[in-house]
């Protein structure tokens, strides 16, 4: 069984319908995981939206880690809040068992010390090697760059932003229609829009077939390395282009 840690700032109602369709997989029984905690940088009364994903995590009966970020800033006395913050973090949630933490909708850098301390991924909106930064800027680089490719992975968090070693991926074509039509025109912005719809449609599925991937061993993460089954590195992940396919055409069907 995978034990999952879960970080969220939960700004929003895509950080909700993810982390209940973790859940919806976990009981199921498509995921063999359980999620050891869902930690997360905001109080209570902070934002409306962070209350609904706080009472649901309650109504799961999972622990809730719930520090403000906001609060620690505003009070802060000492040379480098972020970092300390994170201890205060790494501090709250060391006492429970976890194989890994996913990153999903956390809005603050993790610090170089959560991300060498604790083993983390995270979904990037772009090819291993590909752009970094922002979605926007990701789409909007590979629109003017004319990429012939697009697609997510998921990634162990390194102190280098967006660069850590790749657990798996997606890919799709950005060769026919109507990426050809709009490159012909010039028409950057609705390129980079387009292709962002074909990708954001497939994260939830790479999350949750990756997921899969690493609670029946088809990917192994140690430490900051991915690896097959069989122990070999995954030096650019596991390809699971397929698995997202599969898996939109069954919730479509």
């Amino acid at each position: 069984m995978l034990k999952l840690g879960w970080m969220s700032t939960g700004r929003g109602p895509t950080s909700l319908a993810l982390l209940r369709a973790v859940c919806d997989d976990i009981a199921s029984g498509e995921l063999d995981a359980r999620i050891s905690f869902v930690l997360t940088n905001r109080g209570p009364g902070e934002a409306a939206q962070s209350d609904l994903f706080q009472e649901y995590v309650k109504s799961q009966g999972l622990p809730l880690v719930a520090v403000s970020s906001s609060d620690f800033k505003k009070h802060y006395q000492g040379p480098d809040w972020r970092n300390d913050f994170d201890r205060l973090m790494s501090s709250r949630i060391e006492r429970y068992d976890v194989d890994l933490i996913f990153l999903a909708g956390y809005m603050l850098i993790v610090s170089d010390f959560f991300c060498t301390r604790h083993v983390l991924l995270n979904l990037h909106p772009a090819l291993p090697g590909g752009p970094t930064g922002a979605w926007q800027e990701v789409m909007d680089e590979m629109a003017r760059t004319g990429a012939s490719q697009a697609g997510a992975m998921v990634h162990i968090v390194t102190p280098e932003l967006d660069r850590g070693p790749v657990a798996s991926y997606f890919s799709f074509s950005l060769e026919g229609e109507p990426y050809a039509a709009l490159r012909a025109a010039g028409n950057l912005s609705e390129l980079a829009s387009a292709i962002r719809a074909e990708e954001v449609k497939r994260e939830f599925p790479l999350i949750l077939t990756t997921l899969r991937a690493l609670a029946s061993g088809t990917i192994v993460v140690r430490g900051q390395r991915a690896f097959a089954a069989n122990g070999s590195p995954l030096e650019h992940g596991r390809d699971l282009s397929n698995e997202v396919e599969r898996y939109l055409a069954e919730s479509h069907g």
